[in-house]
């Protein structure tokens, strides 16, 4: 659930209630308030402000306006009149389309990225590094998202598992290694399979990452580490799921990425020479996909 669903529908006492609906009217004008000046207009106290974010989970007032703001600040982006729900109507040609996709998708990541934060991702690249083997829990579609992450992850010697088998995810949760870390991958971040895999693997100590929407919901609620998807669509009245398909995708893409420089020159080399040995059956004519003959084929990798 979001922040700003939380205040329009949680219980607060009727003075509480008044500071409430001034932070849903006054929104990011309050980035330049003191937390005196709202008790102030509000005719409250600091420490009915501070109570409120406590009763909103926070640890004080400070956590909870940073996370206000930066909810707000998301869902001012969100104007560009694409619907990520029906991007396209029945009277666009072909071409428009393809126009209203690629606008589409490019914003998915574009959102993706201002949800990403340095702090998320340096602790859970460190984790998945010094993780054995990383489990991959999702559904439906999610599945196949994962599975480029987890070819190109192999490439480079590292150890993910896709665990898809309706009925044995739950003992491949229990199984898990100490050494071993889970990523799960749920838009809504509420499917009962999955937050049962995800207590099971708490109740382990293993490590869960989780790629959720925006917003509390039980699995990132469950989760070490939380990224966020841009949160466009319904869950079912939509076309299809191209602004959360393509955040996932940018995500795994980011993290696979960023896991690979680490240790860049010998991963760079593992891969050419696999390729060049497993693949050497692909040619092409063109200049642009031609390979330069190098000496890479000597390569030691080190």
């Amino acid at each position: 659930m979001f922040l700003l669903e939380k205040l329009e529908y949680s219980n607060f006492s009727n003075s509480e209630q008044i500071v409430v609906d001034y932070l849903l009217t006054q929104r990011e004008a309050i980035e330049e308030l003191t937390i005196s000046q709202i008790a102030a207009n509000t005719f409250s106290s600091k420490s009915s402000l501070v109570r409120i974010s406590k009763k909103l989970g926070f640890k004080g007032w400070t956590d909870f306006k940073k996370a206000f703001l930066e909810e707000i600040n998301y869902f001012n982006k969100q104007n560009s009149g694409i619907d990520a729900n029906t991007p396209f109507d029945k009277s666009d040609n072909y071409l428009q389309i393809a126009s209203k996709i690629a606008n589409l998708e490019k914003e998915a990541i574009e959102d993706t990225l201002s949800l990403l934060k340095a702090k998320t991702i340096n602790e859970a690249i460190h984790l998945m590094k010094e993780a054995n083997t990383i489990h991959i829990f999702a559904a439906s579609n999610n599945l196949l998202n994962a599975q480029e992450f987890a070819h190109n992850m192999s490439r480079i010697q590292k150890d993910v598992r896709i665990h898809q088998l309706q009925g044995e995810v739950l003992f491949n949760a229990y199984l898990a290694q100490e050494n071993s870390l889970a990523l799960i991958i749920s838009y809504s971040g509420g499917t009962e399979s999955l937050i049962r895999i995800a207590k099971i693997l708490k109740e382990k100590t293993i490590p869960i990452i989780s790629i959720t929407s925006l917003g509390d919901n039980p699995i990132s609620l469950l989760a070490d580490i939380n990224f966020r998807l841009a949160t466009k669509e319904k869950l079912y009245s939509k076309i299809g799921t191209y602004s959360t398909d393509t955040s996932i995708i940018y995500l795994l893409d980011t993290i696979y990425s960023c896991i690979f420089a680490q240790e860049y020159e010998k991963n760079l080399k593992l891969r050419r020479l696999a390729s060049q040995i497993i693949e050497s059956e692909r040619h092409a004519d063109s200049t642009i996909l031609r390979e330069l003959d190098t000496s890479s084929k000597s390569d030691n990798i080190s």
